[in-house]
């Protein structure tokens, strides 16, 4: 998952950061709110986080200009204490949830997670597609129920990709996601890692996660839905018919 964190001041004992990439989420730093309007422009993140303080209530505004810009992201408004007031005012703005006062990094990270997967389409704890299961908790892909050994890239395409499902995403996006524009190799980079990730899959009986568009990019698809699509057109067909032999 990409996410971008704003904070006005660089707090360099703060290692949320840190724990983020740890747990393999790709993470952009701003601390300038109209870099942070740029950046959504062009980049499709999963989450905002908005590291907010009662005594710089003018960070509160960047919420209400995000929202008129239409980002699709969840916006995760942080802060380590705030006002019940001024809570109704973060909400009210427009932010998605609020986390004051979390014990933990690995709490912050877990609603995160959990938000952007619901924004996502995916109810349950796993990101699953066909016979496909992305534990995004443990970090970890299954394949008919069985593990599937990715490597740390791999999993991040794997999970960028099923994130959008049903979306096209091209070369240069996928390393925008991977990299940031910061020391990108080349494009076809993504050809072999998709390519390796293939084969794994397919080692373990699964040859439909991964869809090329010629031309395009990749796209990770769920057969589930497929097939549920083509029995639905397959009855609305057949129930006219029937009607007609009526």
């Amino acid at each position: 998952m990409k996410i971008l964190s704003f904070e006005t001041i660089s707090n360099k004992k703060d290692l949320l950061t840190a724990f983020l990439r740890s747990r393999m989420a790709i993470v952009d730093e701003t601390n300038d709110p109209e870099e942070a309007l740029d950046l959504v422009k062009f980049y499709d993140y999963d989450a905002v986080l908005l590291r907010l303080s009662e005594n710089r209530p003018g960070e509160l505004d960047l919420i209400r200009k995000l929202r008129l810009a239409r980002v699709r992201a969840p916006l995760i408004a942080i802060a380590r204490s705030m006002s019940e007031a001024t809570r109704l005012r973060v909400l009210q703005i427009g932010a998605d949830d609020l986390i004051v006062d979390a014990l933990s990094h690995e709490e912050v990270f877990m609603k995160t997670q959990n938000l952007i997967r619901r924004s996502r389409g995916f109810h349950e704890n796993a990101l699953r597609l066909g016979q496909v299961e992305i534990n995004m908790n443990a970090k970890k892909i299954y394949a008919n129920g069985k593990p599937v050994m990715l490597t740390k890239k791999e999993y991040q395409i794997a999970e960028i990709l099923a994130l959008r499902k049903g979306v096209v995403l091209s070369k240069e996006a996928i390393l925008d996601h991977l990299y940031g524009g910061l020391d990108e190799p080349n494009p076809k980079i993504i050809d072999v890692f998709i390519c390796k990730i293939r084969k794994k899959l397919q080692a373990l009986g699964v040859d439909d996660f991964i869809e090329t568009n010629w031309g395009r990019g990749y796209m990770a698809i769920d057969p589930r839905k497929d097939s549920q699509n083509i029995d639905a057109a397959s009855r609305n067909i057949a129930q006219p018919h029937a009607r007609a032999i009526a």
